[in-house]
């Protein structure tokens, strides 16, 4: 894979002498931008202080580096609280793909993914990455990014098996992730064991209501509850994990339609 590089300005990252050992987590992000370019990016990161950086953009035409591998680009540090235990600017590398906007939503163009599937590949071998240390900017702070695979958690499984060999996935598998993603689950009863307990006990304390006694509830959704509440329960509160919880969510039907989405309704204490 061919890679321009542009050095980022020194007020944008902190020179280091990383090793490969020390080199553990690669993390996605996405650029929330519209139609940019990663030698955008990386000519505006080399020009202006920023304060933050990333080592690598992605387009559908190339990829740009911005900061050495070596050195360590402040891209998902927080002042506030930490959801993934480990990873940490220090020990990862950081991957910005460039966006687009189409209806009100981020989206990605296939040939960025492939081009970032392609580069994530190619760290991980150099740097020994096991699969579960690719990660989004969400896993370690909760930020929505990268948008697009926040929202569907069906899409950000397809890009993590895009990472893997190029053809490991199937037209069969690649079909069975599209339809998880189109599952709604209109009652506790409904949803598979693996998220029930999560599912009951939102509902129970009034955390997540539907409407008409159905809960509308995505499978994209669903796996986002799950994984928020199993990463509290073991890094924030293990006595009970939604004690955190600060809103409540209700299902709101567009108009007098079927169709709708669930919305932040209360703020709790």
């Amino acid at each position: 894979m061919q890679i321009s590089f542009q050095q980022a300005h020194r007020g944008n990252y902190l020179p280091a002498s990383r090793d490969k050992e020390d080199i553990r987590y690669l993390v996605i992000h996405f650029t929330a931008n519209n139609g940019d370019t990663a030698r955008n990016n990386a000519d505006y990161f080399a020009r202006e202080t920023l304060s933050t950086s990333a080592h690598y953009f992605v387009d559908e035409r190339e990829v740009w580096q911005s900061v050495a591998d070596r050195d360590i680009a402040w891209h998902c540090g927080t002042r506030g609280t930490y959801y993934h235990p480990y990873c940490r600017n220090a020990n990862s590398i950081g991957i910005e793909l460039c966006s687009r906007i189409q209806n009100g939503k981020y989206y990605f163009m296939p040939e960025t993914e492939q081009m970032a599937a392609a580069l994530v590949r190619q760290l991980m071998e150099r740097y020994a990455i096991a699969e579960d240390h690719v990660l989004r900017h969400y896993d370690v702070t909760h930020k929505t990014c990268p948008a697009p695979y926040v929202e569907s958690a069906a899409a950000w499984e397809v890009f993590k098996n895009r990472c893997k060999e190029a053809d490991d996935m199937t037209e069969a598998q690649v079909k069975r992730l599209i339809e998880q993603s189109k599952t709604v689950y209109r009652s506790a009863e409904d949803v598979p064991a693996w998220g029930r307990p999560t599912v009951e006990k939102l509902v129970q304390k009034g955390w997540l209501q539907g409407e008409e006694q159905s809960l509308n509830l995505s499978d994209d959704l669903l796996r986002t509850l799950v994984i928020n509440d199993r990463s509290v329960r073991r890094m924030i509160c293990p006595r009970d994990s939604l004690q955190t919880a600060s809103a409540v969510l209700q299902w709101k039907t567009a108009n007098s339609g079927r169709r709708g989405r669930y919305e932040y309704i209360a703020h709790r204490p």
